[in-house]
């Protein structure tokens, strides 16, 4: 693993600033340029939130993924230390996705779950990255490591099934929109905003998983 304690802190000291003017500007462009939606109304704005909470979950996934398989093949301490930042930092976005989405989903359609493709899919990533850090409070600790990089493989092949789960059966079934697919975000002031939500909380994913790896670091007296 090349990122020392030091190269951590210094790339956390020049994202924090971009981050909060990224977040700032977001919360600026959501609650004072972004016109209601026609159909949802003042609703819709949660959206922005649930989205990019989604992206942040699929990149921890990602990096869940590859570390998983790295820890496998080289038994490397590093990579099981940032699996496991991933997947605290991943089920946080994970459960932030799944609570917006219950809430829009009651305030625009009157029904806080169903039971369709895409909502039962991300239930069971839910479920899986909840077993994920499970695992690291209960599980045989001679074993964790190499069951965790085992899971997490799994919770990241997940995510492919989540995305195009939306696919499986007509629109008109789910309660689920596509709303890109369908170029329901007719105002342009809807796509940049969309944009910065997903760039906003990305960044402050990789933000809370480099600190949280730093501190995995620091636990494991490995810090340089």
């Amino acid at each position: 693993m090349a990122l020392s304690h030091s190269k951590l802190s210094r790339f956390e000291s020049i994202i924090a600033p971009v981050n909060l003017a990224l977040i700032g500007a977001l919360l600026w462009l959501v609650f004072m340029v972004v016109p209601n939606e026609r159909v949802m109304g003042p609703v819709q704005r949660i959206f922005y939130f649930h989205v990019g909470s989604a992206i942040a979950c699929y990149i921890a996934c990602a990096v869940i993924f590859f570390c998983g398989i790295a820890y496998l093949s080289t038994r490397g301490i590093k990579y099981d230390i940032l699996t496991q930042a991933a997947a605290e930092i991943g089920f946080v976005f994970c459960t932030i996705t799944l609570v917006t989405g219950m809430i829009w989903g009651h305030a625009a359609w009157n029904t806080w779950f169903r039971w369709e493709p895409r909502l039962v899919t991300f239930l069971v990533l839910w479920l899986i990255l909840l077993a994920l850090n499970l695992l690291r409070a209960f599980g045989d600790s001679t074993r964790i490591p190499q069951h965790a990089a085992i899971l997490g493989i799994v919770s990241a092949l997940t995510v492919p099934i989540v995305v195009f789960s939306i696919n499986l059966v007509p629109q008109f079934t789910q309660l689920h929109p596509q709303v890109i697919g369908n170029r329901g975000l007719k105002d342009p002031s809807f796509i940049y905003t969309m944009c910065m939500g997903m760039a906003a909380l990305a960044l402050l994913e990789l933000q809370l998983l480099s600190l949280r790896f730093r501190i995995g670091l620091l636990e494991h007296g490995l810090e340089e």
